[in-house]
């Protein structure tokens, strides 16, 4: 089962609980990072995503005799196509949002180099930007910030 993370958007994997309400998952990248489970929301589509990826990736290999016919998580993860905010253009972020311009996008990338590490590490941070809507677009699951 395939969970999005409120904090960030992003998709995760769960491996293990570790202590109280804190789970081990894996990112799209798989890379380790550890969750509170109340960040946590299930999501179905990409979890049925990844369930077809795996079945067709298995087919392909068993097809061209490979064994163990095991594709790995990386392969069978859904692509994210929600912008990033910390890798999108300004030009791109304008693209892909809607009510949001080269201005404001450029407004957004400018609060992003304010920020520790010139990244966001939570879409809440985004509502520095005031223009914009942000309820509406996290509401529509538009954009993600890993």
């Amino acid at each position: 089962m395939l969970y999005q993370n409120r904090i960030t958007g992003g998709l995760v994997e769960v491996v293990s609980q570790h202590g109280e309400g804190i789970l081990m998952c894996l990112d799209a990248n798989e890379e380790v990072i550890y969750i509170d489970e109340d960040d946590l929301t299930p999501h179905l589509d990409a979890t049925m995503e990844q369930e077809r990826n795996e079945t067709r990736l298995t087919e392909s290999l068993a097809a061209e005799g490979v064994k163990p016919a095991k594709p790995s998580k990386k392969e069978t993860f859904p692509i994210d196509t929600r912008v990033n905010i910390n890798l999108a253009s300004a030009r791109q972020i304008a693209d892909a949002l809607p009510g949001v311009g080269l201005k404001t996008a450029r407004d957004i990338k400018d609060l992003q180099l304010t920020l520790p590490g010139e990244r966001f590490s939570r879409l809440e941070q985004l509502k520095g930007v005031k223009r914009v809507d942000w309820e509406e677009i996290f509401k529509e699951n538009l954009v993600r910030v890993e």
